[in-house]
This record gives structure tokens, C-alpha cells and sequence, in this order.
């Protein structure tokens, strides 16, 4: 997706908001490209934290959009219209994580600087890339409410209350689930870590 210029962290105002969204329901097709034209980047930003990939995260971010602008009449001023667009793509997201196989497993020399980026703040800084390759792996299988809340939390920079609003569910559920997940990411890195050094370890004591 191109031609996003807005600088990141645009939020649209309540009060124009609530007017956007009342012409848009109504019809008004000037709305409508305005709504999205505010709230794109921030949206796309999300879905590419949560898929990496900028195909998927197209497909996210056109799907959000179709079924916002479809059902209009559920937003309320009460809630940022931005919330109610990452809720949507929230929700797309863990359809889509829940149909999916487990992960394969990621080649810390194919992962690229950018998909690796956001677990920087899970691991320590001595962490190498192979480190990083390990945690987002590890990242990967964690069942799929965790899995939004870590990054929706560590990598999107969503408080635990905004979290919960996006996923419908208690906060105490979301500090329980991060707590979970953490632990989980750490154990299952380790893991695999162990697992590659000995196979590294066998390969090099096989050799003649």
C-alpha cells in the first residue's frame, strides 16, 4: 500500500469524528474518503504489526474499511473512531490466526530487520539476531488472544485499558494474558535455542 503521507500518531477528532461518521452513515461519499483518508496510516501501521507482511496487511486494512463503512450505526462518540477501526482489524486478524497452521519456523538469516524490530523490546541488548529470530518464532505460536495482546501491547504501544477496549475483554484479562505470553515467549525461545545449539553441536562433532 502506497501513497500514505500523514505522519504517524494522526488521530481525527472527536467532534469531526462523530460529524464524518453521521454524513457517512447517511450516504455521503465525501465522508466516507475523508475517514479513511485520517485514519489509514495508523490503521495500516497496526495491521503490519500484527501480520508483517504488506500483502496481508492490505487485505487487513481494505476488509476493516469495508466492514466499518458497512456498519456505521455501531460506532459511538463515546469510544475514537481509531479504536473502533482496531477493533475490526483486530478481530479480522485472530479469524485469521485461528485458520491458520502452526508457524513455521522462521530462519533467523531470512529475517529481516524490520519483521525483528519490535521483539528488541523483549529481549536484552546483548540479544543477537538469531536471539530475535527465536523470540519471534516463539512469538508465533502463542495461542491468538495472547498473541494480539504482546503485540498489541509491545509492538503497537497500546496500553493494557486500550487493549482490552479493542478486544473486549477485562483488563485484568489482558495483564493476565501478557504475563502468560511473556513467560511463554521466554521459555519457548530458550527452547529453541537449546535445541539449534546441540543440533550445531552434533553437526560439527559428526564431521570427519
Amino acid at each position: 500500500m502506497t501513497g500514505r503521507s500523514k505522519p504517524k500518531g494522526h488521530v481525527v477528532a472527536d467532534a469531526v469524528a462523530e460529524e464524518l461518521v453521521r454524513r457517512a452513515a447517511e450516504g455521503d461519499a465525501a465522508a466516507r474518503r475523508r475517514l479513511v483518508e485520517e485514519t489509514i496510516d495508523d490503521l495500516w501501521a497496526l495491521a503490519m504489526r500484527l501480520v508483517r507482511r504488506e500483502d496481508n496487511a492490505d487485505e487487513i486494512v481494505q476488509e476493516t474499511y469495508a466492514r466499518a463503512l458497512a456498519n456505521l450505526a455501531d460506532w459511538t462518540p463515546r469510544g475514537r473512531f481509531e479504536g473502533y477501526l482496531a477493533r475490526i482489524a483486530t478481530n479480522l486478524v485472530l479469524e485469521r490466526w485461528r485458520r491458520e497452521r502452526p508457524a513455521v519456523p522462521l530462519d533467523p538469516h531470512l529475517a529481516s530487520p524490520a519483521a525483528l524490530e519490535p521483539w528488541q523490546r523483549l529481549a536484552d541488548e546483548e540479544d543477537d539476531q538469531r536471539r530475535l529470530a527465536a523470540i519471534w518464532q516463539a512469538v508465533q505460536r502463542l495461542a491468538p488472544e495472547p498473541r494480539a495482546a504482546l503485540l498489541l501491547y509491545h509492538a503497537q504501544g497500546e496500553s493494557c485499558d486500550s487493549i482490552a477496549g479493542i478486544l473486549d475483554v477485562p483488563v485484568g484479562t489482558v495483564k493476565s494474558w501478557l504475563y502468560r505470553a511473556r513467560n511463554e515467549v521466554r521459555r519457548g525461545a530458550e527452547s529453541l535455542l537449546r535445541g539449534r545449539a546441540a543440533v550445531s553441536q552434533t553437526q560439527i562433532g559428526g564431521q570427519p
